[in-house]
């Protein structure tokens, strides 16, 4: 939500450069308005789009490359590169909000209300009248209602795109993100393992030894010793120590988001029926995946929302005529 994130902040800290804006126009007797863009059956005026400049960092990030004192040329310069940079997202805007009617997405006045409150908070502001006099005295804005105005369209544009924008991320891609992670880390687990395996290929056996691995995980998560157990079912070796990468990723997860002295199973494998019981884990500096699955999951989706609102924008750009004059 980049736009809409940004209006509150720079409304409080105020344009520094000064260099571009409605009223600069007006001061040099130039041109008071223009259409620098058609859009469909719409257009876009200068003065809409100074008014994105003056109050976004496109301004500031264009003046950055040249030092602290830029020279006029270079002024001029930032502010092309500004204005070419808003006028893109001007299109955009326009073209998502024709979607939004298209497909009935509004926003109401109590949306608009709460994100107000969002912004006073995370500026420091008490209330919303705190909030209104800094954006009156940024000078930024025509006036209150142009701020709300301008809120609400970008409000509609966040809202829109999440509606259109195919964002989803599954638990696999979540897994694969995390194996990427602790690739080349050496993360382990000391295991009590018991691995049942049928004596013959049929439906019978493979029963018989599942059933055993049953009753192994109840009577261990009942408190009973791992240790006796394996003397009764003829583990010879419960004792192991399990790498990441070593087994399949089903059962590696399943191992490696247990508790210590959790039990884990009966899990299916190629040799038959798995039981373990979690004696230990060494992970060093890497959260275990049960901890880092969410913090993953929101990475995945704001990549994920990132392709999708750019595919959807050159979606719509290559279905609708635009004729840039800027």
């Amino acid at each position: 939500m980049r736009r809409v994130a940004r209006v509150a902040a720079l409304v409080v800290a105020g344009f520094a450069s000064g260099a571009v804006g409605p009223g600069s126009a007006r001061a040099e007797g130039l041109v008071l308005d223009r259409i620098v863009a058609v859009v469909g059956d719409e257009i876009i005026l200068l003065s809409q789009l100074d008014t994105l400049v003056a109050s976004s960092p496109l301004m500031q990030e264009a003046l950055q490359k040249y030092g602290r004192n830029p020279t006029q040329q270079q002024v001029e310069m930032a502010t092309r590169e500004a204005r070419t940079q808003a006028l893109d997202e001007l299109i955009d805007q326009q073209l998502i909000k024709k979607e939004a009617v298209r497909f009935q997405i509004s926003i109401t006045d109590a949306d608009v209300d709460r994100y107000l409150q969002q912004i006073a908070q995370e500026n420091g502001f008490s209330n919303i009248k705190q909030l209104r006099e800094a954006v009156e005295q940024s000078g930024q804005y025509g006036s209150w209602a142009d701020y709300i105005q301008d809120t609400k369209d970008q409000l509609l544009v966040y809202q829109t795109t999440r509606a259109l924008a195919n964002t989803s991320v599954t638990d696999a891609q979540i897994r694969e993100q995390y194996r990427k992670m602790v690739r080349g880390v050496d993360i382990k687990a000391d295991l009590l393992r018991f691995v049942f395996t049928p004596e013959e290929q049929t439906a019978k056996s493979r029963d018989a030894a599942y059933a055993k691995a049953q009753a192994v995980a109840r009577r261990m998560r009942s408190g009973e010793d791992p240790m006796a157990l394996a003397q009764e079912f003829l583990i010879t070796e419960p004792k192991a120590t399990l790498s990441r990468g070593e087994v399949a990723p089903t059962i590696e997860d399943a191992i490696f988001a247990a508790r210590v002295g959790e039990t884990v199973g009966p899990l299916e494998t190629g040799q038959g029926y798995l039981v373990v019981k979690v004696v230990r884990h060494d992970t060093g500096n890497v959260l275990p995946f049960d901890q880092a699955k969410e913090r993953i999951r929101m990475q995945l989706e704001q990549e994920s929302f990132a392709r999708a609102v750019k595919d959807l924008r050159s979606s719509l750009r290559a279905k609708t005529h635009i004729d840039q004059r800027l």
